[in-house]
């Protein structure tokens, strides 16, 4: 449910506008020129940026028109910056500020839940097709992706993901709904797809969970069971990305 204080995307970038001023506003006697004309454009990025990272906060209703009107600012603020220093070199810091506005938007389009073990040597009894046939029934559902069934899995490893549209929040009842399906497991929100592979090394069968774009090594096990949506691919190479485990919510 979202927080009564913020109900919508124009009072929540509001809030952090107003931050915004406060913390990132550059000094009056700072340096004049073409700095100076970025200001206005640089608050804007900042707001944008940080009211982006709270966007579950929002009615779920509003969430992709936040995103639609977002995309439109950042787009209109860079242009702005890369305006005002056509013919120089923009500095490292509005590059950096310019990726971050990038990154915060697409975390945002990717984002979803997922269900992981309480203990290790889980197993789930739930079926891609019995999986597949909740989502029918749930089209606030956009993507759905499981383990095969009777594959054991480590304690803190993704089993399920679910995603909404766009990555919007699912209802909480919908998701506990889930959770009844994938007993022994925990959810939590997540800013991207990550992919589970099983591999095999001189110690044994290992498990290692991986980040989108980042290589891995063996047998991806999170298959996708409703292709509405094309989850982001996890090419085979080297280990790599760390493994965090969420919090039920």
């Amino acid at each position: 449910m979202a927080d009564p204080r913020v109900q919508t995307w124009s009072s929540l970038l509001a809030v952090w506008t107003d931050f915004a001023r406060a913390a990132g506003a550059l000094p009056k006697d700072g340096p004049a020129g073409l700095l100076r004309r970025s200001v206005p454009a640089i608050i804007g990025l900042q707001a944008i940026t940080q009211a982006l990272a709270h966007l579950d906060e929002v009615a779920s209703d509003e969430y992709c028109s936040g995103q639609d009107r977002a995309a439109l600012g950042i787009r209109t603020l860079q242009a702005e910056l890369r305006s005002i220093w056509e013919g120089s070199p923009l500095p490292a810091g509005l590059q950096e500020l310019i990726a971050d506005s990038d990154r915060a938007l697409e975390a945002t389009r990717t984002a979803g839940y997922e269900f992981v073990p309480e203990a290790d040597g889980f197993c789930t009894k739930l079926s891609p097709g019995a999986l597949g046939d909740w989502v029918d029934a749930h089209p606030a559902v956009e993507c759905a992706r499981m383990c095969p069934p009777g594959k054991r899995v480590r304690c803190g490893a993704p089993v399920v993901f679910l995603a909404g549209r766009s990555g919007r929040t699912l209802p909480r009842t919908l998701l506990e709904e889930a959770a009844e399906l994938v007993s022994g497991c925990l959810w939590g929100r997540v800013a991207r797809f990550r992919q589970l592979f099983e591999t095999a090394d001189p110690r044994g069968i290992r498990q290692v969970v991986v980040e989108p774009g980042v290589a891995a090594p063996g047998t991806p096990l999170l298959e996708q069971i409703r292709p509405s949506v094309q989850a982001p691919v996890v090419h085979a190479g080297s280990v790599g990305g760390p493994m965090i485990a969420p919090a039920s919510l």
